[in-house]
């Protein structure tokens, strides 16, 4: 979050959405706002706090050279004239080829689709099930704000994970999005 601040290309409102929700997701989970600072559904931390940040990993890296860091995007497919720089580039292309691959897949599979699975088939019917009879000083809306958020961020990933896979199609397919242009009409030539 504090990164956001300072970086431009990290002050998407859906990130800041996602990530300052998370936040709040973690200070109910760790029980800050309970009366005795009991913690709710704390047992899925390791899972949506560690397990699913996997893919982040390799995001991070495949980041660093998306287009919105000019500097770096630029560098990266800039032609240079020094054998050892060239080298450099090929490596760094090479990895972050590589970096988006493992990213695509890993996005897939633990964020897009094992996220809203062990969301919506465990988490919130966990929860629904805890705040039938919840402990004392555990007020009932950190049950609706949990319920609420995990269905919203599993509904978030799926989306994510859904954008992916149509980039991870075109790549695939080798379909540039031409096809589009010429249906609507825009390739043709006017009399």
């Amino acid at each position: 979050i504090p990164m956001g601040f300072i970086s431009p290309p990290l002050r998407d409102p859906i990130m800041w959405a996602h990530h300052v929700g998370m936040f709040f997701v973690a200070a109910t989970i760790s029980g800050t706002f309970c009366k005795s600072g009991n913690m709710i559904g704390y047992y899925y931390s390791p899972f949506y706090f560690g397990v699913i940040e996997m893919s982040s990993i390799f995001l991070s890296y495949v980041d660093v050279f998306h287009p919105k860091y000019k500097h770096y995007h630029k560098w990266l497919n800039a032609k240079h004239s020094n054998e050892k720089i060239m080298a450099l580039k090929k490596l760094f292309n090479n990895v972050n080829e590589m970096a988006r691959i493992i990213f695509a897949l890993s996005f897939l599979v633990l964020r897009g689709i094992y996220f809203p699975y062990v969301s919506f088939t465990q988490a919130v019917p966990d929860l629904i099930k805890a705040y039938e009879n919840p402990p004392d000083g555990v007020p009932m809306w950190t049950g609706y704000f949990l319920i609420g958020m995990i269905s919203s961020f599993a509904f978030l990933q799926a989306y994510w994970g859904l954008l992916i896979a149509q980039q991870a199609k075109k790549v695939l397919t080798g379909d540039s999005g031409d096809k589009d242009k010429k249906k609507s009409g825009s390739g043709k030539k006017k009399d």
